[in-house]
């Protein structure tokens, strides 16, 4: 029994002095450490696992630099202890081939455990971590993220209803165990809808302090740049408790449905760019889109509708603006908005090396704006990409927005 305990409290010290070591260090890792180019900003949810040669390449002309997709806990695990990531080793392959980061999320319930729910029992957490451990310790060195599971705020995804002290509990566990064996490791949690109450919870209970990065879904019927206050808000939030200096905001899941009312391919081109625009202006690391592939063809349903490109993978307007976007600003850094005196338009100035390049849109209906450049010359790029040069006089150039994102560049 002596023995037992002397046991029982050297792990105890061991533990707490891993999450004193932990909790006072910046863990490296190569995920936005530097700043975030355009580019790296821009990801996009998939919803396959064997991966298409042509549907990858797909992904990678758009410009995605990252893909979000569940790794799915009753997949990996079948048989209690044993671990089969073979089915997402070839998307890991083709996508590492594309230079493309995954985002995985560790997720939903598994019928070996606490009778299908989510977890609730230490058994059932324990059970979690431990296949969250093995899913990092398999891809250990590889261009992944680590997500503690989908809007675990949400009924569908966590049952039999939602608890916010149970996924507290579980992902602790999942934290410890994975810096186990990662220390490196980047981890995100959790990754929800705009709930403050929800990270509320969570910072006063010091999760803030063992993570990389807080992903939030912000889902709306309204114009993108209505986000603005949440965003304000949600880091209001994150600075009233103890967290890592490093950590990042994230926009984890955020599309439009061409099947909701008053929406249609145009306007969720439109919204796709500004989304991405917006949250750039806003200080998100990672915006991804919902999402890659229409699931379906039924015109009138909502989940059928989200992709930037159809079923069959034919491009709609969305990956053209967004290829549009990528292409435009790549390696490009937001710098700030130009006020233009309306709170409606926008303008946002992007700078690589010498070079400047302006998005320029507005909320309301078309209209003129001057903008003032220090170029004689420069590069006009409308929303799908067609393009043009044009001269500017004395500085002042005369141009009509809309709610369709145009791009200036300097050229001298």
């Amino acid at each position: 029994m002596k023995k037992k305990l002397i046991i029982i409290v050297i792990g105890i010290i061991i533990i707490f002095s891993l999450t004193d070591y932990y909790v006072n260090h910046n863990y490296t890792n190569k995920f936005y450490s530097q700043g975030t180019e355009v580019q790296n900003s821009v990801g996009v949810n998939i919803h396959f696992i064997k991966p298409n040669i042509i549907e990858t390449e797909k992904i990678y002309n758009a410009g995605f630099k990252t893909v979000r997709m569940d790794i799915f806990w009753n997949h990996i695990e079948k048989i209690r202890g044993v671990y089969d990531f073979s089915e997402y080793d070839k998307l890991e392959h083709e996508l590492d081939k594309n230079k493309i980061n995954i985002l995985f999320i560790l997720d939903y319930s598994n019928v070996l455990y606490d009778n299908g729910l989510a977890p609730y029992s230490e058994q059932g957490r324990q059970a979690f971590a431990n296949f969250a451990m093995e899913a990092v310790k398999h891809y250990k060195g590889k261009s992944i993220m680590w997500e503690i599971w989908n809007e675990p705020n949400q009924l569908y995804s966590w049952k039999p209803k939602p608890n916010v002290q149970n996924y507290y509990k579980l992902a602790m566990d999942t934290i410890t165990a994975i810096r186990s064996v990662d220390r490196n490791a980047f981890i995100v949690a959790p990754a929800i809808g705009v709930d403050y109450s929800y990270l509320d919870y969570l910072g006063k209970n010091n999760l803030f302090k063992y993570i990389n990065a807080i992903s939030v879904h912000p889902y709306r019927l309204n114009n993108p740049e209505t986000v603005i206050g949440d965003y304000n808000r949600i880091n209001n939030l994150i600075d009233k408790y103890s967290h890592k200096e490093s950590i990042k905001l994230f926009c984890g899941e955020w599309g439009y449905s061409t099947a909701w009312k008053d929406m249609d391919e145009t306007k969720q081109a439109q919204y796709c760019v500004r989304e991405y625009l917006t949250n750039l202006m806003c200080g998100i690391n990672l915006t991804i889109w919902y999402d890659w592939r229409n699931d379906g063809t039924d015109s009138k349903n909502t989940e059928h509708n989200f992709g930037c490109v159809y079923n069959n993978l034919k491009p709609k307007m969305t990956y053209y603006a967004i290829r549009t976007l990528t292409s435009v600003l790549k390696n490009y850094k937001f710098v700030n908005r130009i006020g233009d005196g309306h709170d409606s338009d926008y303008i946002l100035r992007f700078k690589r090396d010498n070079k400047t390049t302006y998005a320029l849109w507005t909320t309301l209906k078309s209209h003129k704006i001057n903008i003032e450049l220090s170029s004689n010359m420069i590069k006009v790029v409308e929303f799908k990409g067609s393009n043009y040069n044009d001269k500017v006089i004395d500085n002042l150039y005369n141009i009509d927005i809309s709610n369709s994102v145009i791009y200036i560049t300097n050229l001298d």
